[in-house]
């Protein structure tokens, strides 16, 4: 467990503000931070991982002042996961997009598709959609083919 910094007790303080502001019952509570940062309790979470927490209530319309910068990218459990990335490279190089996850023609049925402007801000729901998406227009090319 990290030392009780005058910083630290802070970030604590502010994480249990926001869920109270969020209205959330102390187990709702701990089921979000669970989620987030893999913790139940905030003595037990780093810094870095209390500031993601509160990223996460303000992301949601909590309003809060998060000391330091928004974090960027990173594996949060909203980012798509591992074998989402990995079905969306096999789709797509089975489309014949030599470059996988680079292709641009997989950026434009990302963009069409999830809504985002580039394939790496998928969000674990678009990756599902996109995914979804290739394997409905995979079928209906294999379909067409059969014809």
């Amino acid at each position: 467990m990290p030392a009780a910094t005058p910083e630290r007790r802070a970030l604590i303080g502010l994480a249990h503000k926001a869920a109270v502001l969020a209205g959330l019952s102390d187990d709702e509570r701990k089921a979000v931070q669970r989620a987030v940062v893999g913790k139940e309790s905030c003595a037990d979470m780093t810094d870095t991982e209390l500031r993601r927490l509160l990223w996460h209530y303000k992301g949601k319309g909590v309003q809060i002042g998060v000391p330091g910068p928004k974090p960027r990218g990173g594996a949060g459990w909203e980012r798509p996961t591992p074998s989402q990335w990995a079905e969306i490279e096999r789709l797509a190089l089975s489309f014949g997009w030599a470059d996988g996850l680079d292709d641009g023609r997989l950026a434009s049925f990302v963009g069409r598709t999830a809504g985002v402007d580039a394939v790496r801000f998928l969000s674990r729901d678009g990756a599902t959609r996109v995914i979804s998406g290739l394997k409905r227009w995979q079928k209906s090319l294999s379909k067409r083919g059969e014809s």
